[in-house]
C-alpha cells in the first residue's frame, strides 16, 4: 500500500470524531461586538448566510459611522467568517486561505479578499462560547448563486472551463499549511465514513453507501499515486459559484463570474476537482447527464487521462454518498442546520441509485459523460 493510502486507514483525531459538535455558537449582537472591536465596523445590517460548519455573515457598515479602521470602504458590504472550532486550529490552513484567495484575484478569478484588522492581520483567534474561533473579514462579492439560476448545457459547460481555469492557475500556487491538511470533507476521506453510516437508517440506502465504500477502497486507494496532485478548491458547487446575466444577452443568459467559499482547499488530485464539479451539477440539476456538459468545459481546457476518467464514476458516488452521510449526521447533531440537508432535499439519493444501478451497454446511458461532452462539443 502507497504512503498515501496508508494515511487513509490511520486512527482519526479526536475532535473528528462522530458526537462532536464544532460549529460557532454566537448570536447577533456578539457578531455586530466582534465586527466593531476588530474592524472597526458599525453594522446597518447583518444577515446570516449559509454554512456547513462555519458561520457566516454579510454586514452593510454605517455609513454614518466614521471608521479609522478600513479607509477604503468594500463598496458591496462584507462577509464576517467565524470559521468551525476544528479548522481554527491549524492556523496555517487559514492562512492558506487568505493567500489562495489573494492569488486568484491577482490572476483575474473574482473571489473574496481578506481585510486587515485591527492587528492588522487578516484573521484573529477568537474565544467564542468557550472555544476558539478564527475570525475574518472578506470584501462581500456581489452575484447570484449558480443553485437560483437556470442550469443551461451552456452554463454547465462553462462551469468546467471555470473550474479548468482554477486549477491550472493553482499549478503555480503551493503553501505548507496545505501538505498535512485533514478534513473529512476531502475526497481521501470516503474510507472513514464508516463510522458515521450508523445514521442512516434504511437498510436499502445503507447497503448503497457500503458498497460505494468499498468500491472506492479498491478501485481508487491503490491509484492515488498515479494521479495528477496539486491544490485545489475542493468545493465547486452551486452554492460557492457566482452566476451573472451576459452583457446584451437575453434574461436568461448566464455566465460563470466568480467563486467563493475556500474552506476546503486542500493538496488533492485534479481529477477529484473534476468529480466534485460533475456531482454538484448533477445535484443541482437533477440530471446525471449534465456532468457530461462539465466534462467537455473541463477537458477542452485540461487533459484527462482515460485511466483517470475510469474512475469518475466511483468518485462522483462516493462525492454523493460523502454529502449524504455527512448531512444526516450533521443534521442529528444541529436539526436547524438545513443548509447540511441540501443534497438529500435535491433528491440525492434517487440520483446516487440511477447512477449506480445504470448500466454501461444501457442505451441512453445517463453517465456515458464522455459521449455527452463529444456529442455536445460537436453541436457547439
Amino acid at each position: 500500500m502507497s504512503q498515501y493510502a496508508t494515511r487513509l486507514v490511520e486512527i482519526m483525531p479526536d475532535d473528528l470524531q462522530p458526537g462532536t459538535v464544532v460549529r460557532p455558537i454566537i448570536d447577533h449582537e456578539g457578531v455586530k461586538l466582534l465586527a466593531e472591536r476588530l474592524y472597526g465596523i458599525s453594522a446597518l445590517e447583518l444577515i446570516e448566510l449559509n454554512g456547513y460548519d462555519d458561520k457566516n455573515f454579510k454586514i452593510v457598515e454605517d455609513p454614518n459611522v466614521k471608521n479609522p479602521l478600513i479607509t477604503t470602504p468594500s463598496e458591496h458590504g462584507y462577509v464576517l467568517k467565524i470559521m468551525n472550532s476544528i479548522d481554527s486550529k491549524d492556523v496555517a490552513v487559514v492562512e492558506a486561505q487568505n493567500e489562495i484567495m489573494n492569488f486568484l484575484a491577482a490572476r483575474s478569478v473574482t473571489c473574496p479578499k481578506p481585510i486587515r484588522n485591527v492587528y492588522g492581520h487578516l484573521y484573529s483567534i477568537e474565544t467564542i462560547d468557550g472555544r476558539q474561533h478564527a475570525v475574518r473579514l472578506l470584501n462581500y462579492v456581489p452575484g447570484d448563486l449558480l443553485q437560483d439560476v437556470p442550469k443551461s448545457e451552456a452554463l454547465l459547460y462553462q462551469l468546467g472551463e471555470f473550474a479548468a481555469n482554477i486549477d491550472t492557475k493553482l499549478q503555480n500556487f503551493n503553501h505548507s499549511g496545505l501538505a498535512s491538511r485533514e478534513h473529512m470533507w476531502m475526497l481521501t476521506k470516503v474510507p472513514l465514513l464508516d463510522k458515521f453510516k450508523s445514521v442512516i437508517k434504511d437498510q436499502e440506502r445503507l447497503d448503497l453507501v457500503e458498497e460505494v465504500i468499498e468500491e472506492f477502497k479498491y478501485a481508487v486507494v491503490p491509484r492515488l499515486d498515479e494521479l495528477e496532485k496539486g491544490v485545489i478548491h475542493g468545493d465547486i458547487n452551486e452554492m460557492n459559484v457566482l452566476v451573472g446575466l451576459k452583457p446584451g444577452g437575453s434574461n436568461t443568459d448566464y455566465r460563470i463570474t466568480g467563486i467563493i467559499d475556500f474552506g476546503d482547499i486542500q493538496a488533492s488530485y485534479y481529477v477529484f476537482e473534476l468529480a466534485i464539479a460533475m456531482t454538484y451539477a448533477i445535484i443541482t440539476s437533477g440530471d446525471p447527464r449534465s456532468g457530461g456538459f462539465v466534462l467537455a468545459g473541463y477537458t477542452v481546457n485540461r487533459r484527462l487521462p482515460d485511466d483517470e476518467y475510469r474512475l469518475l464514476k466511483t468518485l462522483i458516488s462516493a462525492r454523493l454518498v460523502q454529502s449524504l452521510v455527512l448531512g444526516a449526521y450533521t443534521r442529528e447533531l444541529d436539526p436547524s442546520n438545513t443548509y447540511v440537508s441540501s443534497t438529500e432535499r435535491a433528491h440525492g439519493w434517487e440520483l446516487l441509485k440511477k447512477i449506480r444501478k445504470t448500466k454501461p451497454s444501457e442505451d441512453g446511458d445517463p453517465c456515458a459523460w464522455k459521449e455527452i461532452a463529444n456529442e455536445y462539443l460537436t453541436r457547439s
